[in-house]
């Protein structure tokens, strides 16, 4: 009886040891942690909606800013993986003549996610605009840094003037 009680006394000490000297350790990697701010964050965001929009066809770019779970739902009614969209963008590409560039970028954030709106104005070689392309984009922070989980996107087309009332 009294060796039964002395090895759940040891066993007890011996896991109460473990995990007090596991504590300490696992304080000092989230004190070596970065903190974030939501400046930062934003600024992220932002760094990587253009490194995005720069390297559009860039599957190595691609690859590190679109999370393993991505998904574009398309005009088609498609949902388009990860893996899919890469092979899309990579695949058919746009006019070398055309650039682009963002108008009414805004980034709300919600704790480790990211959601950023804005336009997209692709111009051609006279700096004309020939399309302009509504998106909202959906980030998550993992893994120590920001990853896209969603993309949408929509022509943006002239609304049509209101009919005329009849006298």
């Amino acid at each position: 009886m009294k060796l039964k009680y002395f090895v759940s006394l040891g066993i007890l000490v011996t896991v109460s040891l473990l995990v007090s000297l596991m504590a300490p350790q696992q304080d000092a990697v989230l004190a070596h942690a970065p903190q974030r701010t939501v400046d930062q964050d934003r600024q992220t965001l932002i760094a990587l909606e253009n490194e995005w929009l720069n390297g559009e066809h860039n599957a190595a770019a691609l690859e590190r800013i679109l999370a393993s779970d991505f998904v574009h739902p398309v005009a088609t009614g498609d949902f388009l993986t990860k893996a899919q969209h890469i092979y899309y963008s990579t695949k058919y590409l746009p006019p070398a003549k055309l650039k682009q560039r963002f108008d009414n970028l805004s980034v709300r954030l919600y704790g480790d996610v990211g959601i950023v709106n804005g336009i997209v104005i692709t111009s051609d070689e006279h700096g004309k605009d020939v399309d302009r392309t509504i998106f909202t984009d959906v980030f998550a922070y993992r893994d120590a840094r920001w990853q896209a989980i969603n993309a949408q996107e929509n022509r943006v087309e002239k609304m049509p003037p209101p009919n005329q009332q009849r006298p």
